[in-house]
């Protein structure tokens, strides 16, 4: 396989290019024997030939639910602590799986179980497994404790999976109004306005501008309505496009932090995210610099990986892991002083988790707080359109009736 890559060099710099190599581990390994310090690590991108294939590269892809994962090593622990050796318990696994495609990477995971590689190697090849999941794994190999880093790796999933669903829910609310307003909308000028417009005619009142502007209005998207639908698909297709861009995707992330409320959402799910797998990791056993550039990966937001790549630059320095977050200048101050406290302590992990732990309840109530504002925003939304109906279509009516009157 081929593998894009944004890594930073012995002298500082950032390099792209690409790497060829059996599996993201094999690659990954590769770029660190030549004294890199790997930022992005992702396959690369097939350039497809024909309209077909273009379609198929901007479809989603259809990944194996996160559910399904957290099952899959809560369940594995749970078999491998009763005392079931690993391909018996994968067995059973595999055996109760509904899931057909990644019962077929169970069945191979286990296959190659059987020819000898050890199960941090079988699960590198395919790509649900992602390279966090293979660390703590190894890590729990060579440690000599798998059912505690396969435990570990089901509640950071849970954990991952929460924050996740948290920012989803906040979202729902806001789009399914935005989304219900907008269809009574369509239904007003396809059905309402050509019926309200006929009757205005046969009883020939003088309307206001506000009324024949929205008639006028009404009449356009009767007689685009394919133009409209087919601007949404390239409109679709456009964003995809982009979202596939790592430029624009860079200047994006950039963006989101010049927001201020943004800012803070982003920054506080970062930081949970990536100091709880940090924690999980060096729990695990995994050495901090490999532990570091997991949680880089993991932090969403190329600003926050940055700043994890500075902070792995000055470790290799000699410098304090609380001091280098600090020089780094991205990291808050309650990250900086914890990773200090957990060095001079030798409690790193427990610190670590404290912290995530704090933010997970800061970004918490920080989306109750968007969503106590959000609400009022949406009825006023809301109200103005009906409002701009109200106006437009029942103020002439009333004219007329007091007119005959």
């Amino acid at each position: 396989m081929n593998f894009k890559y944004r890594a930073r060099a012995a002298d500082g710099e950032i390099i792209s290019g690409y790497v060829e190599a059996e599996n993201q581990k094999s690659a990954l390994n590769s770029l660190r024997s030549m004294g890199m310090i790997v930022i992005n690590l992702n396959p690369r991108p097939q350039v497809f030939k024909n309209t077909g294939n273009v379609l198929k590269r901007i479809a989603p892809h259809k990944k194996v639910p996160s559910k399904i994962l957290m099952v899959f090593f809560r369940q594995f622990a749970t078999m491998l602590q009763a005392g079931l050796n690993i391909v018996t318990a994968l067995d059973v696994i595999t055996e109760q799986e509904t899931n057909s495609q990644f019962k077929n990477t169970l069945l191979d995971v286990r296959a190659r179980l059987e020819q000898g590689n050890s199960l941090s190697q079988a699960m590198s090849v395919h790509p649900e497994f992602n390279a966090l999941m293979i660390s703590l794994v190894e890590a729990g190999e060579e440690g000599g404790m798998l059912e505690r880093s396969l435990e570990q790796t089901a509640n950071l999933l849970e954990k991952q999976e929460s924050i996740k669903s948290k920012i989803h829910s906040a979202a729902a609310y806001p789009v399914f109004v935005i989304i219900c307003a907008l269809v009574v909308l369509g239904i007003f000028f396809a059905v309402l306005i050509p019926k309200f417009k006929r009757v205005f005619e046969s009883m020939k009142i003088e309307l206001p501008s506000l009324t024949l502007k929205l008639f006028n209005a009404g009449e356009w998207v009767m007689n685009n309505f394919y133009v409209i639908a087919v601007a949404f698909v390239i409109i679709y297709i456009i964003l995809k496009l982009l979202a596939m861009s790592s430029g624009f995707k860079n200047s994006l992330d950039r963006f989101k932090l010049k927001i201020p409320i943004l800012k803070n959402l982003v920054t506080k799910s970062s930081m949970a995210r990536s100091t709880r797998i940090l924690s999980a990791l060096i729990s695990a056993g995994v050495p901090i610099m490999r532990g570091l550039e997991m949680a880089e990966n993991a932090a969403g937001n190329i600003v926050i990986q940055e700043g994890f790549a500075d902070l792995r630059t000055n470790i290799t320095r000699g410098v304090s892991l609380g001091d280098a977050s600090k020089q780094a200048g991205i990291f808050p101050v309650l990250i900086s002083q914890m990773m200090r406290i957990g060095e001079e302590t030798g409690h790193l992990d427990n610190m670590l988790e404290r912290v995530a732990s704090w933010y997970d309840q800061e970004l918490d109530g920080q989306i109750k707080s968007a969503v106590s504002l959000i609400e009022p925003a949406l009825i006023i939304f809301v109200g103005l359109i009906v409002a701009l109906i109200v106006f437009s279509i029942f103020g002439p009516i009333t004219s007329a009736m007091s007119q005959i009157i």
